[in-house]
């Protein structure tokens, strides 16, 4: 399946882990997409369901149902809770929009990918194994730390000018979302490839 052929999902689900110790920390990014989607659609707060391990809310685009997720578990187990959440709304993974920090990508620049590996990124991989690959993915580059240890990296927190770069990535990605459901995947991925941040 190409990307002009993919309609447009109604389920976002953000990465991160779960607890304050690690809230605005890069590895989280995708939960931080998720608040600002949130915020911009006028969502539902995000309430536990223990039922699916995670965080939910609703929301909704010009009548178009759509769903917020967090998983609770921590990173390396969240395909777990996405397989339970997929199993208990009977939902196809092309429903899906996985949004998720990427160290490939320099900070400030985001990418909307289908299917593919994981690039060494923990829940990607534990989705995959779980889940399968023929998701949609949001991807928030937050640089690479080349020579220092990248479990520290990616579970501290971004620098100032970081931040400031990683902020403008997630306003575009959010930005994405809406040219997703108004002109379709294949053009929303043409609009933020080419306009970097």
């Amino acid at each position: 399946m190409t990307s002009a052929q993919l309609s447009s999902p109604t389920i976002f689900i953000g990465l991160g882990n779960p607890g304050d110790k690690y809230n605005r920390s890069r590895h989280n990014v995708g939960y931080h997409f998720l608040d600002l989607l949130a915020e911009k659609y006028k969502a539902s707060a995000f309430k536990p369901e223990s039922k699916l391990s995670g965080d939910l809310s609703t929301a909704s685009f010009e009548g178009k149902k759509l769903l917020l997720f967090k998983s609770s578990k921590y990173m390396n187990e969240s395909g777990e809770s996405i397989r339970r959440f997929i199993d208990y709304y009977k939902l196809s993974l092309t429903q899906i929009c996985i949004i998720h920090d990427d160290l490939d990508l320099d900070c400030g620049i985001a990418k909307i990918k289908f299917d593919g590996g994981h690039g060494g990124h923990n829940g990607l991989r534990n989705i995959i194994h779980l889940c399968g690959s023929s998701f949609l993915r949001i991807r928030i580059g937050i640089g690479h730390p080349q020579k220092k240890d990248v479990i520290d990296y990616v579970l501290s927190k971004p620098t100032v000018e970081e931040s400031i770069d990683i902020t403008l990535a997630l306003g575009a990605s959010v930005e994405a979302v809406e040219d997703m459901m108004n002109l379709g995947v294949a053009k929303a991925m043409d609009i933020l490839h080419s306009n970097p941040v």
